[in-house]
């Protein structure tokens, strides 16, 4: 076999490599890919939001939270305009999300038809948690 044989079989050999990792890594990006909308933009698209994966932000409405074992029931607000979203993710549900949270909540998943938003992923930020202990107290426990 002449070098210039093995030559071109290396550089299929790349090509090809290339090719298939560029196509997986498209593939991935493609699947987890999801336009970021508010409640109100997500109703102001109408039909459209149905074709489409979404994640959705809003604040977490007290007292709509219901458990019913790995699924979650609840809604979120934004703009005076209230989202039903129903939980069917794989992710373990966060401890403290409950009526009693005051939270923003990012959902990703999808519109259905019935305009309740099916989540596959729930990220919560519990504000009260996150804020600063401005009360003085500075003293250090050793």
């Amino acid at each position: 076999m002449s070098g210039k044989n093995k030559k071109i079989k290396f550089i299929v050999g790349i090509g090809i490599i290339i090719t298939a990792v560029v196509a997986l890594a498209l593939s991935g990006f493609k699947k987890d890919y999801a336009y970021f909308k508010t409640v109100t933009e997500v109703y102001t698209m109408g039909s459209r939001a149905y074709d489409h994966p979404l994640k959705v932000k809003g604040d977490l409405v007290k007292g709509t939270v219901v458990k019913k074992g790995s699924e979650l029931n609840f809604q979120i607000i934004e703009s005076g305009q209230t989202m039903d979203v129903h939980y069917i993710g794989t992710d373990p549900i966060p401890d403290t999300f409950n009526n009693d949270m005051e939270a923003e909540v990012v959902v990703s998943g999808r519109l259905a038809a019935d305009n309740v938003f099916k989540a596959e992923r729930i990220q919560a930020k519990c504000a009260s948690k996150y804020e600063a202990d401005y009360s003085g107290n500075t003293q250090a426990s050793l």
